[in-house]
C-alpha cells in the first residue's frame, strides 16, 4: 500500500493523549537519585504505532530517579533535555545529554538514573 505525505506524521503537529505513569516501587533504586519515598514520574506521547504493535516511536520524559531496567526490546534514544546514567550488571557506566543518540539493546540489564529530569526521543521495536 502507498503512502502519501498526509501519513508521514510530525511529532509537533500530532496530538496524542499524554500517558502519565510512575516507576513501580520495587523498580526504584534506593540511595541512588532516589529515597524511600521516591516517585519517579513519567510522561509518554506515544505518537506512533505500527499494525503489529511491535514498533513505536514518541516523546517520554521522566522526573529525578534511579530504575532497574530489564530492555526485551531494542531501542533508540535521543536526549533533547537532561542528563541520564547507565549502569550495567557489571558496574559499568555512561552519561548521555542532550544532543546524545544512543541504542539499548535487547538484553541490556542494569540501572536507568535520571540526573536531571530528561526529555527524550524514543523509537522502539519489541521482537515478538
Amino acid at each position: 500500500m502507498t503512502k502519501n505525505i498526509n501519513d508521514v506524521i510530525d511529532f509537533a503537529n500530532h496530538k496524542v493523549e499524554v500517558e502519565h505513569g510512575t516507576v513501580p516501587q520495587e523498580k526504584v533504586v534506593k540511595g541512588i537519585a532516589s529515597d524511600e519515598n521516591t516517585k519517579i514520574t513519567m510522561q509518554t506521547y506515544n505518537h506512533y504505532t505500527d499494525p503489529t504493535e511491535r514498533f513505536f516511536a514518541g516523546i517520554w520524559q521522566s522526573s529525578i530517579g534511579a530504575k532497574n531496567v530489564s530492555y526485551t526490546e531494542e531501542e533508540v534514544c535521543v536526549i533533547l533535555e537532561g542528563c541520564v546514567r547507565l549502569t550495567d550488571l557489571n558496574g559499568n557506566a555512561k552519561e548521555f545529554s542532550a544532543g546524545s543518540t544512543f541504542v539499548l539493546p535487547a538484553g541490556f540489564k542494569g540501572t536507568w538514573e535520571t540526573l536531571e529530569p530528561v526529555k527524550k526521543i524514543y523509537v522502539i521495536w519489541e521482537p515478538k
